[in-house]
């Protein structure tokens, strides 16, 4: 143990569900130890701070990439079957994240795995045009839906991720009137009732950020923005969770050479109400963060979140833990 340191989509999933082929390649299983993993406080000027706007916080960890190609994290889900946190990488891979904690709060990881994603004919996906993965979406305890850049789609995988896929058929670039190669659908999300996708970019009166699909009226334009401070900084949603009151938490993020990175958490009902819930901005801890899983329980809910370092050594991978508080 490691201490601190569319509905239109549907049909696909059952077909996906009943043809689903055996996977045998190279998932890597790595132990994490206690030089690997740092822990990382909310502030650095007052290491005891918890609170955030509504969210308290419970912990965060630095991780390295311990000698192996850990990085590039550009989405999270949380399994809660397993207990484990699902990644996705933005060169094609899926990461499982084995997190320890203690009374609630992150202190450390006991095991990485991780291992590629197939392409429809079963083989791995290569080059950065084909493996270029950025959203994850589930639905309940059926398929995983993962979004990719640059040739723009979505593809319905089995739980792990660790299967060939099928094609969805959803044509992005018409859905969202044009898309740029590296500004794509990052952001999805999968509720009871809807399901949200969101472009890499701020919303504007001609053209909306995001598409909500609703039953008997299709996908329509939904635009989401961000905290008013991070508007001038280009915050763009990044990545969403559906909790199960039908509410999307989605994931901001914003970065400049001149004013570094900046993140936040906004939360939006079907019908558009919206409330802030956290904005993160430096002297606190952040980086370039990218992916969102929500966990919830009988009377509680927690948010994790990942940065993407780039594989860039001037960059981190940062988890980060939040509780969710009520409404005062």
């Amino acid at each position: 143990m490691v201490t601190a340191r569319n509905r239109p989509l549907l049909w696909v999933a059952i077909a996906l569900c009943l043809g689903i082929i055996g996977y045998a390649l190279y998932a890597q299983q790595i132990e994490a130890s206690d030089t690997d993993v740092v822990s990382v406080p909310l502030d650095p000027a007052d290491p005891a701070r918890e609170t955030l706007g509504r969210l308290r916080y419970l912990g965060g960890l630095d991780i390295p990439r311990m000698g192996q190609n850990i990085g590039g994290l550009s989405a999270l889900d949380w399994d809660t079957q397993s207990g484990r946190l699902l990644g996705l990488a933005d060169d094609g891979r899926w990461v499982w994240i084995t997190p320890e904690e203690q009374d609630e709060s992150l202190t450390g990881i006991a095991a990485i795995e991780q291992g590629p994603l197939l392409g429809l004919d079963g083989e791995v996906l290569s080059g950065k045009e084909q493996a270029d993965s950025e959203g994850l979406a589930r639905w309940g305890a059926g398929p995983l839906a993962v979004s990719f850049e640059r040739d723009h789609r979505v593809w319905l995988y089995a739980q792990g991720l660790s299967q060939a896929p099928s094609d969805t058929g959803l044509d992005l670039v018409e859905l969202f009137a044009g898309l740029e190669d590296n500004r794509g659908v990052e952001t999805f999300a999968v509720s009871a009732e809807h399901q949200l996708l969101c472009a890499e970019r701020m919303a504007t009166a001609a053209n909306a950020n995001c598409r909500l699909f609703k039953e008997g009226e299709g996908f329509v334009s939904f635009a989401v923005e961000p905290p008013q401070a991070l508007v001038s900084r280009g915050a763009v949603p990044t990545d969403a969770k559906a909790l199960t009151s039908g509410e999307f938490l989605i994931l901001f993020r914003s970065y400049s050479p001149a004013e570094g990175n900046t993140a936040a958490i906004v939360s939006y009902a079907p019908d558009g109400t919206r409330r802030e819930l956290m904005v993160l901005q430096a002297p606190l801890t952040l980086d370039n963060f990218e992916g969102l899983a929500v966990r919830e329980g009988r009377d509680r809910t927690f948010l994790y979140i990942v940065s993407d370092d780039n594989f860039s050594s001037s960059q981190r991978t940062l988890l980060m833990k939040f509780e969710l508080l009520p409404e005062k």
